[in-house]
């Protein structure tokens, strides 16, 4: 089984590059993570934001098959660490599959994605950049793991 973290546009804010580096080490104690960075659509603002998601989707689609697909988007399922430990335990235990974490590019998501979701998770009702959201993203499949482990994680 391999997790995933897909998203659109590289992670060029150091502080949070290294953040990402971080939980990536910490989380192949568990298990490795795969970052996976799609290229981002030309022609932002010169073509529809319709169009721009359509060809978005279109570089996620090859992972969405055969895994299980938790679409983060501020219009998600707000829970908290524990449920989503406990969600993720569920996703290993009873589906079997790769686990795809997908990040919107600048405009969010084509509707079409969401007929590959098998959840949909919101991390606040704020919006992140991607960058942001792989960071936070990371840091919670770590807190998940140390949850599912029964290790503390603050002290």
């Amino acid at each position: 089984m391999k997790f995933r973290i897909i998203y659109t546009g590289d992670i060029k804010t150091k502080f949070i590059k290294k953040g990402i580096d971080q939980y990536k080490k910490w989380n192949e104690r568990f298990f490795n993570i795969d970052y996976v960075c799609l290229p981002l659509t030309k022609n932002l603002g010169k073509i529809s934001d319709k169009d721009y998601k359509q060809k978005d989707f279109q570089n996620y689609k090859k992972y969405l098959s055969n895994s299980t697909n938790i679409i983060l988007d501020e219009r998600g399922k707000l829970i908290d660490s524990v449920d989503f430990s406990n969600k993720i335990e569920n996703f290993k235990t009873y589906n079997r599959k790769d686990i795809n974490f997908i990040i919107g590019g600048p405009l969010g998501h084509s509707e079409d994605i969401y007929k590959y979701s098998d959840f949909t998770l919101s991390l606040s009702t704020m919006t992140f950049t991607h960058e942001m959201a792989v960071l936070l993203i990371s840091e919670q499949i770590y807190r998940a793991n140390k949850i599912l482990n029964n290790e503390k994680y603050h002290y």
